[in-house]
């Protein structure tokens, strides 16, 4: 699934859609990172930015698994 902006929208159903894209994409990466930290075993010896590169790995090879996940 993914949502594509129209051309044919007003500047309010723009500025939604935006908005909708934007918290998906930040629960996507929650949802991520969620992931990658049950994988481990000792998540102290990881900085945030390294488990923030996993999980965005993570994203790029279960990108719609984890958008429906996410979806009402």
């Amino acid at each position: 699934m993914t949502t594509k902006l129209t051309t044919n929208s007003t500047a309010r159903e723009l500025a939604q859609q935006l908005k909708f894209r934007a918290c998906l994409g930040h629960a996507v990466l929650y949802s991520a990172r969620n992931k990658v930290k049950d994988q481990l075993i000792k998540i102290s010896g990881f900085s945030a930015r390294d488990l923030t590169a996993l999980a965005e790995e993570y994203v790029q090879h279960h990108r719609e698994e984890l958008i429906e996940a996410v979806t009402p």
